[in-house]
């Protein structure tokens, strides 16, 4: 597993870093002008080549692949390392034949722009459900308003509708769907108490660029919501362009958004999803005998990257909240909270046709009894 440095690496047309080219197997290395940039004239010096390279190892279907992926986790941040550790896992289990070079925190811009480069010299991506929602908009399903309301609850949501993405993914997308992924519950952060419907639709709301889900949904609810990059958020809260913003508690904190904000809602209003893809020519690359390995190790690291982000967010939560935390929690009576689920969920069947999820929400309302 390599880290990608866009400081360290010469940009190529694709506006990705490029790297540097070694092939190396058994411990050796074939030079790539012997492999690669030199074509041998005659037969005898063909079979030498060919000797050369079965002395030290080298076989083309032996050689490594690599594969580009990106995220916004930070480097250091518990999901970001636990992308690492799963990279470094499929390389162990593969035998060096399968590596991840990363791109964490944003080198490569957000998540729509990111969406833009898969394909084009980036083979993956871990993204949050904004992500996911522009390869296969039926995705974000899971985070209409108030349909998601514990974790428990996404348990089942995802346990229902998992199969029918991965198959289409396969049918409707270019990319393969390798494993889960969460943000998890979303509250709103705001620089003043949001208490009710009346007071978000006076709220000078971000929302992030591109997330058709999210203007929709805060439409629904009379608000004229801010679409800008995710990235120009901290700048935004410090001028007053916004006032108001949504997110789990831990990716609040990691994004570095809660000192300049003073209230946090003390209901969930939504559910954040995510996922991890790879293109399907990058997933052909990668030798049959290690597809089965590779996938079950994301898998995993799914499984545990939602673990720890629930850990994360309850503590954030705790920690933002408690004396000197530097933010109050609202309490949103239960009035006042049926208000808000009565819009929300009105609003389900219609943000479901525009998404082309009708059936998908259909099948999470059985699955919650909802």
């Amino acid at each position: 597993m390599t880290m990608g440095s866009l400081s360290d690496d010469r940009a190529n047309s694709q506006g990705l870093p490029a790297d540097s080219v070694a092939l190396s197997a058994g411990g050796s290395v074939v030079s790539a002008a012997v492999l690669g940039r030199s074509t041998p004239k005659t037969p005898l010096l063909a079979a030498s080549v060919v000797a050369l390279a079965a002395a030290v190892g080298f076989s083309p279907s032996a050689e490594a692949k690599s594969f580009r992926l990106a995220s916004l986790a930070p480097q250091d941040s518990a999901w970001g390392k636990l992308i690492q550790e799963m990279a470094s896992e499929v390389a162990k289990q593969t035998d060096g034949k399968v590596k991840f070079k990363l791109y964490l925190g944003g080198k490569l811009g957000d998540e729509t722009k990111v969406t833009k480069k898969l394909g084009r010299g980036l083979d993956g991506a871990f993204f949050t459900g904004q992500g996911m929602g522009l390869l296969l908009p039926a995705f974000r399903v899971q985070e209409l308003p108030f349909l998601v309301e514990s974790y428990e609850e996404a348990d089942k949501v995802r346990k229902a509708l998992w199969p029918d993405f991965e198959a289409a993914f396969e049918k409707e997308t270019d990319y393969v769907l390798l494993g889960g992924g969460e943000t998890g519950q979303v509250y709103l952060f705001s620089k003043e108490p949001i208490k009710d419907v009346a007071g978000l639709r006076g709220a000078k709301l971000w929302v992030w660029e591109g997330d058709q889900v999210a203007s929709d949904t805060f439409k629904v609810f009379g608000v004229s919501p801010r679409p800008l990059d995710i990235l120009t958020v901290v700048q935004q809260l410090k001028s007053g362009g916004v006032n108001a913003v949504y997110n789990s508690p831990a990716g609040a904190v990691a994004l570095g958004w809660t000192g300049d904000l003073g209230y946090v809602s003390g209901r969930n209003f939504a559910y954040a999803s995510g996922g991890f893809v790879l293109s399907k020519k990058a997933w052909k690359k990668i030798p049959k005998a290690h597809q089965a390995t590779v996938k079950s190790i994301v898998q995993t690291y799914g499984e545990k990257i939602i673990a720890q982000a629930r850990k994360d967010n309850a503590a954030a939560l705790a920690r933002l909240t408690k004396s000197g935390g530097g933010l109050t929690q609202v309490d949103i009576d239960a009035a006042k909270y049926a208000e808000f689920k009565k819009v929300g969920s009105a609003a389900w069947p219609n943000l479901a046709k525009n998404l082309g999820a009708t059936s998908y929400l259909n099948k999470a309302r059985k699955a919650l009894g909802k």
